[in-house]
């Protein structure tokens, strides 16, 4: 029985593709690799976000080709999206993937030997159509006698649904119902290697969930590149209120999370869907990316400040106690002092818990790649002072937590600790005692103390089974 190891790169996304393609690998008959072991195949799904995304994707396929000498790697994803004779150049590279070939890769996978993988040069769909149009291609320098194949071609807008489990030992799937963007801000590469926005028509969202209820979730992850997006091209035309109003009206044995939206896309309708609904885990992950209208303008963003100001000053009302994560890109050409000094004004007067801040990277393809760069050193040390300001944000959400009660979904043992790790419904690490078989359980846990990055937790009497 071949076998297989499979390294992912990036967003919740791609862990959603890798998670898809694991499961259509293993029900095929494939296995996967014990630790230690030496794989007949090794996949790696690449993130292209920033050029250290790429960094480190080509360092990792450098690293198994010097651990696994001989053994056929695979690349897909963004970055073999972007740049596949890049990615094809790299020691061990036998196949480059694309994004729309990768969600039937598993039956491209046709046949594997010692020295090299051979792919099928056309899968038909349902529809009687080549879903593989591109031909594959003998180019770059890294794998056989005839260099690596390439299978790289445009996005579709056609959305591939992945297969729906539940994996042993995970407590929260997730589950991609968008893919692509249709937005074009200046510094992001995504709408070219995911291309346009597409959804997953609402009845298989249900049936999806449907299957995850029955497997035994007890969270469910709802996420895409461009969340907010969802609906927008199914016929009828819906929206993602719409859909979380349909799902309200059936009961489900698990709670809900959203994972990131466009700040712009979060409209008083979906509040008012999202507050309405007892499933609903309060927590939001928004871009501000800047505070400053000269940079969101040269950015291409939607909003202004006070926009933003106003929204999360709205979602505050509605959820007073819900964690609320931010984007916050830095350095950006052009970006003065004084745009920086107010993206740090507009954050520290925000009740936000937690921020992912990112320098600007320039990456090829975008608007803003040709714009003349700040020094570096200066774009670090903005990075370190909003880092810090993001640490101080955390602590004080997590000291404003202590004695409250929480929903927390056990996930299993703490290591390092002993005790149950799990999440609250608003997005805290906690680690309470308990027993072992709690885990994949919502306990109604006591906020006792912080502890690092962390709170400490008491449980109450009720364990919902």
């Amino acid at each position: 029985m071949p076998s297989f190891r499979l390294l992912t790169f990036g967003c919740k996304v791609n862990q959603c593709d890798s998670a898809g393609l694991f499961q259509e690998l293993t029900s095929r008959g494939w296995t996967a690799a014990p630790e230690g072991a030496v794989p007949d195949l090794i996949l790696v799904n690449t993130c292209t976000v920033t050029a250290r995304a790429d960094q480190q994707a080509r360092q990792a396929v450098r690293r198994l080709a010097r651990e696994y000498p001989g053994r056929a790697i695979l690349v897909t994803g963004c970055y073999a999206q972007r740049a596949p004779e890049e990615v094809a150049a790299l020691p061990g590279v036998r196949t480059v993937v694309g994004n729309p070939e990768k969600a039937r890769l598993a039956d491209l996978i046709k046949a594997i030997d010692p020295g090299s993988i051979t792919l099928a040069d056309c899968i038909p769909t349902d529809d009687g159509t080549s879903y593989f149009p591109s031909p594959l291609r003998g180019e770059g320098q890294g794998g056989g006698e005839k260099g690596p194949l390439i299978a790289v071609d445009e996005p579709t807008g056609r959305f591939h649904p992945w297969p729906v489990t539940l994996f042993p030992g995970h407590t929260r799937p997730r589950l991609k119902i968008q893919d692509g963007c249709n937005h074009g801000c200046a510094y992001c590469i995504v709408p070219r290697v995911r291309g346009a926005s597409r959804s997953l028509p609402t009845a298989q969202v249900e049936a999806a969930l449907e299957k995850l209820a029955a497997q035994g979730a007890r969270e469910v992850v709802l996420t895409g590149v461009d969340l907010g997006q969802y609906g927008r091209d199914l016929s009828p035309p819906g929206d993602l209120a719409g859909l979380l109003r349909r799902l309200k009206a059936r009961p489900w044995p698990f709670r809900v999370r959203l994972s990131s939206l466009e700040p712009h896309e979060v409209t008083p309708d979906l509040l008012k869907e999202c507050a309405a609904w007892e499933n609903f885990c309060p927590h939001f992950h928004l871009p501000l990316q800047s505070g400053a209208t000269p940079v969101l303008r040269a950015m291409g963003r939607p909003y202004r400040p006070q926009d933003f100001q106003d929204l999360i000053m709205e979602i505050h009302r509605r959820f007073p106690d819900a964690g609320v994560g931010l984007d916050i890109l830095v350095g950006f050409p052009g970006e003065t002092a004084a745009d920086f000094a107010a993206t740090q004004s507009l954050v520290e007067s925000l009740p936000v818990t937690y921020l992912h801040v990112f320098p600007f990277s320039p990456r090829p393809g975008t608007a803003a790649a040709a714009l003349t760069p700040l020094p570096g050193r200066e774009v670090k040390r903005r990075a370190k002072l909003m880092r810090d300001l993001g640490r101080g944000k955390k602590l004080a959400f997590l000291e404003s937590q202590i004695g409250k009660t929480r929903e927390v979904l056990v996930e299993g043992i703490d290591p390092d600790a002993g005790w149950l790790r799990g999440l609250s419904d608003n997005y805290l690490r906690v680690r309470l005692p308990g027993a072992a078989e709690w885990s994949n359980r919502l306990i109604p846990v006591s906020m006792a103390k912080v502890q690092g990055e962390i709170i400490v937790g008491e449980t109450a009497d009720r364990v919902q089974e």
